[in-house]
C-alpha cells in the first residue's frame, strides 16, 4: 500500500532542517496535479477554517478546545509546548502573506505573531541568517483574498469583482498559480545554499476557501468541505511521490510528525495529533470554527456563529451550536455590510439555505452520527481558553483588509 510506503520511509528518514510553508486559504482542489505529484501528497483535514485556530494547532500539535485559541484575540498558553521551541534548533515564523500583493498595508505586526507569541523577524526569507539544524514556518499567501493580481485590499477585491463566479474563480486559480511561484523560490534557495536534501519541505494550507459554495465566498461561512479539505505535500527525496486518496491526515499531526523526521523524542501524549509513521488512516477527525460578527449587546442575539464537524476521506458531519436568529441575523448583517454582498445577494436562496441547517452530511462519510458525537466529545474533553487581549486599531485595520472583519 501507498501509505505504508510513506510510513515506512518515515520511519528511515533523518533530516536536519524542516521547512513548512502554510498557504493561506488553499483548498485541496486547487492544487495542481504536477505540483502534487512531486511529492507525497495526502488530503488533510483541517483543524479550523479559521486561520488562527489552524496556525495555533499546525505549531501545537492539539486541537482548537486543547490549545484555547479561536480568534485573533487569543494568544497560545506558555505553558504549550510549540514548534518555535525545540531545542538546539534555530526556529522562526515568517509571516508573508502579502508577498505578491503591492498594496500598502503599513509596517505594523501582524496579529497571526501574537496569536502564536512569535517575534517578527525582518527578514524576506524565512532562511536568512539561519543555520542547520532550523526549523521555520512560512505563512505564504496562498489563495487567500484579493485573488490573482488584483493589489488592493480583500474589501477592494470583492467589491470590485465580488459579482462574477467565472471571474473570481480564475482569480484564484492564479492566486494558487503565484503562491506556488513563491514556494518553489523557497526551494531554489535551499538547493542554492547546498542544504536541500537535508531538509523535509511540507507545503500545507490553514484552510480551504469557498468560490461560491452555498451562496458564499471566502471563508467565514458556514462548514463546508471546501473549507475543511486542504493538501499536504512531503518533499525530499527519500520521500515516495505519490497521492494518497483513501486516507487522511490532520492539522495536529504536523508537530508529531516533524519530531520524527528530526529523529526526536518526546512526551507524546500532550499532542492531540499523532505521527505520520501512526497517522496514515482513516480515523474520522474533528474540525471547529467559531467567529464573532455582530456585537454581543443586541438583545436576544449573540452575534457569534459556531461550527464543530468530524471528517474522514470520504466526507464529514457537521452541527451548529448557534441558534438559527443568531445564523439568519449574522447572514442579514453580511448580505447589508459585507464586501461580497454582491455575490451574496445574487445567490440569495443557497445562502439562506446553507444558513437553515443545524446539522449537515457531506460525502459518504465512514462513520455514523453517534460517533461523530464521541469524536467531538473527546476533543473537547480537556478544553481551555486561550490568553485573551485587545487587537490594537492598525491590528484591526489589517484584519479588515484581509476580509476578516466588515
Amino acid at each position: 500500500m501507498v501509505a505504508n510506503s510513506l510510513r515506512a520511509s518515515f520511519r528511515d528518514l533523518s533530516v536536519s532542517n524542516v521547512f513548512v510553508y502554510v498557504g493561506d486559504a488553499v483548498r485541496a482542489d486547487a492544487i495542481p496535479a504536477e505540483f502534487a505529484n512531486q511529492g507525497a501528497s495526502v488530503r488533510t483535514v483541517a483543524s479550523s477554517t479559521h486561520s488562527p485556530a489552524s496556525f495555533a494547532s499546525l505549531a501545537t500539535g492539539c486541537y482548537p478546545p486543547t490549545h484555547g485559541v479561536r480568534s485573533f484575540n487569543d494568544r497560545l498558553p506558555e505553558s504549550l509546548t510549540r514548534l518555535f521551541d525545540l531545542p538546539g534548533v534555530d526556529t522562526r515564523f515568517l509571516n508573508s502573506i502579502f508577498a505578491y500583493a503591492t498594496e500598502y498595508h503599513g509596517s505594523d505586526v501582524d496579529p497571526i505573531h501574537s496569536v502564536l507569541n512569535t517575534e517578527p523577524d525582518a527578514v524576506s526569507s524565512p532562511f536568512e541568517g539561519l543555520e542547520p539544524p532550523f526549523v521555520t514556518m512560512e505563512r505564504g499567501p496562498g489563495g487567500h483574498a484579493p485573488y490573482g493580481d488584483h493589489t488592493g485590499t480583500a474589501v477592494e477585491y470583492f467589491e470590485d469583482r465580488g459579482g462574477d463566479r467565472q471571474t473570481i474563480q480564475a482569480d484564484y486559480e492564479r492566486s494558487i498559480e503565484l503562491d506556488i511561484e513563491v514556494f518553489e523560490s523557497r526551494i531554489k534557495e535551499l538547493a542554492e545554499r547546498g542544504i536541500l536534501e537535508e531538509t523535509l519541505v511540507i507545503y500545507t494550507s490553514d484552510h480551504g476557501e469557498l468560490l461560491g459554495e452555498g451562496g458564499a465566498l471566502g471563508h467565514n461561512d458556514p462548514m463546508r468541505p471546501e473549507l475543511v479539505y486542504v493538501p499536504t505535500i512531503f518533499r525530499h527525496p527519500d520521500v515516495p511521490q505519490e497521492t494518497l486518496g483513501d486516507t487522511s491526515f490532520h492539522h495536529t499531526d504536523l508537530f508529531p510528525t516533524i519530531l520524527t523526521a528530526l529523529g526526536r523524542d518526546a512526551d507524546w501524549d500532550q499532542f492531540d495529533g499523532k505521527s505520520l509513521v501512526e497517522a496514515l488512516s482513516d480515523t474520522p477527525r474533528p474540525c471547529f470554527w467559531e467567529n464573532q460578527f455582530l456585537p454581543d449587546k443586541i438583545p436576544g442575539i449573540s452575534g457569534r456563529l459556531g461550527y464543530e464537524g468530524v471528517w474522514d476521506s470520504g466526507g464529514g458531519w457537521v452541527r451548529t451550536d448557534s441558534s438559527r436568529l443568531d445564523r439568519y441575523s449574522v447572514l442579514l448583517g453580511k448580505l447589508f455590510r459585507s464586501s461580497k454582498r454582491r455575490y451574496m445577494r445574487r445567490h440569495i436562496g443557497e445562502c439562506f439555505r446553507s444558513h437553515w441547517w443545524g446539522q449537515q452530511t457531506f460525502g459518504n462519510p465512514g462513520f455514523d452520527d453517534d460517533q461523530a458525537q464521541s469524536v467531538l466529545e473527546r476533543a473537547k474533553s480537556d478544553a481551555r481558553r486561550g490568553e485573551r487581549r485587545d487587537l490594537s486599531e492598525a491590528e484591526t485595520e489589517r484584519l479588515r483588509d484581509l476580509g476578516y472583519l466588515n
